[in-house]
């Protein structure tokens, strides 16, 4: 909007008019589909482990996107009673998180929520991002000593050689891959059960791995000037 010309005083009134669209709408429960790139995971992860939903391979089946079960609206359904399910199980095929595999059935595109653009999904996710990360950090400087402080942690070298960032990239895909699907078996199996919610106290719990790589600006050496006498 800059770009094309306007002034920053309209973008700010256009920012605050959406942001007050958005809490109304939130208030009048619109908000259901908040969570959704963390949602669409569950679905996707649900979908390699219940056996309805699995082949004599013990691979996902292909399946309706509505309906009841088996459906990709069922498995929304499964995983958070929302309105909404039909409009997610539509929002999934949009982003091609599941794909068509024969007539009006879809397999999912792989066992974790991959997105490649900038849609509202990921936006979302990048937010929640980085205030569980403040989340984390402030609980482990405020807890008390008695209690367990949360994993937060970095490795880090101030000089990696350009031609080793492929292999840190491969190395850290592989090894990261292993700790999630580890600590998403562990936290799986102990999820509470739909009818025991309300019940007894139930928080998200998670953890989030990302690499990262700052390429390093060189400094441009300064060149003497010689002056002559």
């Amino acid at each position: 909007m800059l770009a094309g010309g306007m002034q920053g005083e309209a973008i700010r009134a256009l920012s605050a008019r959406s942001l007050r669209v958005a809490e109304k709408g939130l208030r009048k429960g619109q908000g259901e589909l908040s969570g959704g790139l963390s949602l669409a995971a569950l679905v996707l992860d649900a979908w390699h482990r219940d056996r309805r939903y699995l082949d004599s391979k013990g691979t996902p089946r292909a399946i309706r996107l509505h309906g009841p079960a088996p459906s990709v609206e069922a498995l929304v359904r499964s995983e958070r009673s929302i309105k909404e399910a039909p409009e997610l199980a539509k929002r999934l095929k949009a982003l091609r998180l599941v794909v068509p595999s024969g007539r009006s059935l879809y397999k999912p595109a792989s066992d974790i929520a991959l997105i490649s653009r900038y849609d509202p999904f990921v936006l979302q996710h990048v937010a929640k991002s980085l205030s569980v990360l403040l989340e984390t950090i402030h609980g482990n400087l405020n807890g008390s000593g008695n209690s367990e402080p949360l994993l937060e942690r970095f490795a880090e070298v101030p000089d990696l050689p350009n031609e080793c960032i492929p292999a840190f990239q491969r190395f850290t895909k592989l090894h990261g891959w292993i700790l999630l699907r580890t600590v998403n078996d562990w936290l799986e199996s102990r999820r509470a059960r739909r009818t025991s919610r309300g019940s007894k106290g139930i928080a998200r719990a998670g953890i989030h791995v990302h690499a990262y790589v700052t390429q390093k600006r060189q400094q441009k050496t300064a060149r003497r000037v010689k002056l002559s006498s």
